[in-house]
């Protein structure tokens, strides 16, 4: 979250997306806003509310337990109100989603890119997926899911701790 929050370091990790449209995007702008960002395995989905408040088109995925995706719509609204306080632009802070998304089945996967446009046509520029190869029995699942969401010319960012 910390690399995606700093412009510098952002623009270094996105720098295949930037480089597509970089007519498109001035140096005083956080390299994420208006980019189509999905997160796998969100959890507590701090990339998410990161790239939130960068400015992203955001939507935030994990399994499909009731609770989990109620606690990451929870999260949102929280971090919508404290931009607000902070007096963050909004840009497209309250069009951010949670969605469940079992990785390797094509409904979820459709309502994911649902989520993000009601055509359900474009794919994410930025994919983000925090420890979650964690699990090897998962990986073709996950790697699935990522070639069916990411566009053509898209970034994954799957770090490990």
């Amino acid at each position: 979250a910390n690399q995606l929050a700093n412009p510098t370091t952002c623009r270094n990790l996105i720098a295949p997306v930037i480089a597509q449209n970089e007519e498109e995007k001035s140096n005083n702008q956080h390299p994420l806003l208006g980019r189509s960002f999905v997160e796998l395995g969100a959890g507590a989905g701090v990339p998410s509310w990161t790239a939130m408040r960068c400015g992203a088109r955001v939507v935030s995925t994990d399994i499909a337990s009731p609770n989990r995706i109620r606690c990451m719509a929870e999260s949102i609204e929280k971090n919508i109100q404290l931009m607000k306080l902070d007096g963050v632009p909004m840009h497209y802070a309250e069009k951010t989603k949670a969605c469940p998304n079992t990785w390797g089945t094509t409904d979820g996967v459709e309502d994911v890119k649902l989520a993000l446009n009601r055509n359900g046509e474009e794919k994410f520029q930025i994919l983000v997926a925090a420890d979650c190869c964690y699990m090897p029995w998962l990986h073709s699942e996950l790697l699935d899911t990522i070639d069916k969401l990411l566009a053509v010319n898209g970034v994954a960012l799957i770090p490990f701790c």
